[in-house]
């Protein structure tokens, strides 16, 4: 949909995981468009084949977890719900949608909802989607559960670095619908006391000891993912506005009475609270910062402005795993309209386990040997695996963007798809067809018609963002610090090793793209879409090969 948070505002996407999505095709639908705006707060309420608008008004004013609360008070335990907080009643920009089972979806469409007057969506199904071959899915279902074996962490990335992770344990499991696949998705102990589900990037957003607050109560950093999804912000944006926020006033590039916020107190409860509430009602200074970091940069002085991050980006963090360390990002980066984590992590996700191999080969299997087998098999080549090189990244792009497309068409949760690696098969590969396996048993299609709608997918994309007014090719670049700015190295002046040719690691610090690289591997990528190489438009015989003649005139 439209999203407030792209820069200039236009077309973009967001997905969630949970019950809704189950619920909503048990009530026999594969998806809803909602046009237009209430005169008055109202949310729908979609009973099976029945679909209603009811009034929210007691709703409105309320916080996503009571709102969710209240829904199922009225409509049973078994509905499920989105929602937004008061951050998208008040169309704050990065305003998150908030679903059963903590689910969310960033993207600002939080603020949509807001602006159309609608606090919510409720969804009860009884129906059972009809299974094609059900003895063979049960098959299936046998053989995902008995090769994802790959690697967990016991806590997020940013706790570990920093030093924390012995306040966290994993006590359980906390899945999504029906889903019996590792994830990161689980129950954590805080300090040995507090108990509570979350997952990611939003446990870590807020960590008291990055700002010098080792004395913090640990209910801070417990309570701040629930905090945030109360309100409905997104907390991509508010991690990189406390830091920004932090650095201004260590700088002396921000004041206390220039903002009303209490910024000698970032790492404190009373520091969060007060942000999360000016953001979210729009309230003095964060009203600036309820546009988005982006925006805000525009209408803060200039020193204030100098302080901004290269990666802050509109939606989501740019460069959070570098285009200069690993080459095919590239390209994943700037062909999207935000930065889309699910075609990052495919790379990412087998890195940390290639890591871990580096340092304990007891803990990990993913030797140097065994990632050169993924690339072969999932990104089409061996000089996909050496991620230092721009040969074979443009098919390893095309191929990483395919599989994402259709794992987030399918529903597919991105923590678990693909599975690229395994620790329980012989030689510790994954499985590249199983999605088109499972996809046939459910369907009674063919598997291989996926690669052909990924590919419709791609080109329907690029038509929207090209009438939007996507300049193309020169907005398939990536910015241009990735050309100028050599990578810096890690902590403590650690090298940053990627996999490289053969059996070889490579330290990926100090280096900075190669622009005529660059440009042979993104006109070599037009290659394999079907697209002109000059213009980045898909040819007309490939348009007409995916039957989207129709899209022809957005092209010329």
């Amino acid at each position: 949909g439209k999203s407030p948070m792209t820069y200039p505002e236009g077309y973009c996407y967001a997905n969630i995981g949970g019950f809704f999505g189950a619920e909503l095709k048990k009530a026999g639908f594969d998806g809803l468009v909602v046009k237009g705006r209430a005169p008055r707060p109202v949310y729908l309420w979609v009973n099976d084949d029945k679909v209603e608008l009811k009034d929210a008004s007691t709703l409105w004013g309320q916080g996503a977890g009571r709102t969710g609360e209240l829904l199922q008070l009225a409509h049973g335990d078994r509905a499920r719900f989105i929602t937004t907080g008061v951050a998208g009643e008040n169309r704050v920009r990065s305003a998150i949608i908030f679903g059963s089972h903590r689910a969310t979806a960033a993207g600002g469409y939080g603020a949509v909802m807001g602006a159309k007057n609608l606090k919510a969506i409720v969804v009860r199904g009884t129906g059972k989607p009809p299974v094609a071959d059900p003895d063979t899915l049960k098959e299936l279902n046998r053989y995902t559960a008995k090769i994802d074996v790959w690697l967990t962490l016991t806590a997020p990335p940013g706790v570990m670095m920093t030093g924390h992770s012995d306040l966290v344990e994993v006590v359980g499991k906390d899945s999504c619908y029906q889903c019996g696949l590792k994830c990161n998705r689980q129950l954590y102990r805080y300090a040995g006391r507090l108990e509570g589900s979350r997952r990611c990037q939003s446990m870590e957003y807020y960590l008291p000891w990055r700002y010098g607050r080792e004395d913090e109560p640990v209910e801070t950093f417990f309570d701040a993912p629930t905090l945030a999804n109360d309100y409905s912000i997104d907390t991509f944006e508010l991690q990189a506005m406390i830091d920004w926020l932090y650095d201004c006033y260590q700088s002396g590039s921000l004041t206390e009475p220039e903002t009303g916020l209490p910024l000698s107190k970032i790492g404190t409860r009373e520091f969060l609270e007060k942000l999360l509430h000016a953001i979210a009602c729009r309230e003095g200074f964060g009203d600036i910062l309820a546009e988005g970091l982006v925006r805000a940069g525009q209408k803060v002085p200039e020193k204030a402005r100098a302080m901004l991050s290269h990666t802050v980006a509109p939606v989501g963090k740019m460069d959070g795993i570098p285009a200069r360390a690993t080459v095919v990002n590239a390209l994943l980066y700037p062909l999207e309209p935000r930065i889309h984590q699910p075609l990052t992590h495919e790379v990412t996700f087998i890195m940390a386990a290639w890591n871990v191999n580096q340092a304990r080969p007891d803990l990990s299997p993913i030797t140097t040997k065994v990632f050169h087998d993924i690339a072969r098999a999932f990104w089409g080549s061996d000089e996909a695996g050496d991620l230092s090189s721009y040969e074979g990244k443009a098919l390893a792009a095309v191929k990483t963007q395919d599989r994402t497309y259709v794992k987030d068409s399918l529903g597919l949760c991105d923590y678990a798809w693909p599975i690229t690696y395994s620790f329980t098969t012989p030689d510790h590969l994954g499985d590249p067809s199983l999605e088109a396996k499972i996809f046939t048993a459910v369907t009674g299609a063919a598997g291989e018609e996926l690669d052909r709608y990924a590919g419709r997918i791609c080109n329907l994309q690029r038509a929207i963002l090209i009438r939007e007014g996507r300049k193309v090719p020169g907005d398939d670049f990536p910015p241009e610090f990735n050309f100028t700015e050599p990578l810096p190295g890690g902590p403590q002046g650690r090298p940053v090793l990627v996999p490289g040719p053969g059996e070889t690691a490579v330290n990926a610090a100090g280096k900075t793209l190669d622009r005529d690289k660059f440009t042979a591997m993104l006109q070599e990528y037009c290659r394999l879409r079907g697209w002109d190489e000059a213009t980045g438009r898909p040819r007309p015989e490939t348009l007409a090969a995916l039957g989207q003649d129709d899209l022809a005139a957005a092209f010329r």
